[in-house]
């Protein structure tokens, strides 16, 4: 029977993530795992992580036999729960759902707490498109307008994104960098915050995945309008909203994406065991079911390829950004 899903009250939450590693560890990850396993999301709840890793939870719970703990630590552009999963033991039962922050918020902060060196890596899980969205507040309703009237007027225009440093984030920044528009950024603290601003009409336009606003565009009660898909490949959900290769836009793609990681030191046996967990619960039926209606792509593969992932991606929005003239804040 699948062991119920629950979060930790905060303020027990980094007693044990605080915790140095033990000399015992090689020894733990014979019976690993033996106790309840904690998947830190660093966004709040609502967000394309929160949604996976609660999808995923019951899964692991009943393969492991073991309590699988959520808990949400947004904040700092992902930062906070980023920081704290990387001072945990590395025993595999502190374990962090990421997305693409942990390859670029270095080029975006200046002073992090945390760097890639601190994790190791175990499975890529999902990606989706990005999508330039047009509020209810939003003078402009078509990329091409918005780009000349931004250029025009740019005090008049702006947009936000789900927090410094997302692939969201600089993929805008480029473009504004490039001359292809002029727009004001306001950053969030994850997904769900940006939405509220974007239907309150706070904000004019946002950037985020399908997940985020698919539900509002077919409820019907806000103006939304899909501007561009900043991805390679126009989203299936939205057939008629171009790419920006097709909106003239070369060279520039930005699909959002999730992935498993833990503190480095953790005992390889523990990292293979998490992630054969993670992609037998990846390629549940009922789960396969959920991705596809919250747009969200399956992917999976080994810790290798997920560590040559991240330092791929890295190196193409860190060249990107720096070529852009983006600095760290």
């Amino acid at each position: 029977m699948t062991v119920p899903v629950r979060s930790i009250p905060r303020r027990f939450w980094c007693v044990a993530a605080m915790t140095l590693a033990l000399p015992g560890a090689v020894a733990w990850a014979q019976d690993f795992p033996a106790r309840p396993i904690t998947l830190v999301v660093p966004y709040p709840p609502g967000s394309a992580t929160d949604i996976l890793a609660r999808l995923l939870a019951p899964k692991l719970s009943e393969s492991t036999k073991q309590n699988v703990l959520v808990e949400n630590r947004g904040g700092a552009s992902t930062n906070l729960g980023t920081e704290c999963v990387a001072r945990a033991t590395p025993d595999g039962y502190t374990v962090l759902i990421q997305a693409p922050n942990i390859a670029t918020n270095d080029f975006a902060f200046k002073n992090l707490r945390w760097k890639r060196d601190d994790f190791a890596p175990v499975s890529l899980l999902v990606r989706w498109s990005n999508v330039l969205l047009a509020g209810p507040s939003a003078p402009v309703r078509e990329f091409k307008q918005l780009a000349a009237a931004s250029k025009a007027n740019p005090a008049a225009y702006n947009y936000g994104s789900p927090g410094v440093g997302s692939l969201s984030h600089l993929a805008i920044e480029i473009l504004k960098q490039r001359g292809h528009m002029t727009i004001e950024h306001v950053s969030f603290t994850g997904p769900g915050p940006m939405m509220t601003s974007l239907l309150g009409g706070h904000i004019q336009y946002g950037a985020t995945n399908p997940a985020n606003f698919m539900s509002h565009i077919r409820e019907g009660k806000h103006k939304l309008t899909p501007l561009a898909v900043l991805g390679s490949q126009r989203e299936p959900a939205l057939p008629d909203v171009p790419t920006l290769a097709e909106l003239g836009i070369a060279g520039l793609e930005s699909y959002g994406w999730l992935g498993v990681l833990v503190p480095a030191r953790t005992p390889a046996s523990v990292v293979a065991r998490l992630n054969a967990e993670f992609l037998k619960a990846l390629k549940a039926p009922d789960v396969q079911e959920r991705l596809k209606a919250s747009y969200l792509e399956p992917l999976g593969g080994t810790p290798e390829e997920f560590g040559r992932f991240i330092e791929s991606e890295h190196k193409k929005w860190g060249d990107a950004a720096r070529a852009a003239g983006i600095q760290p804040e």
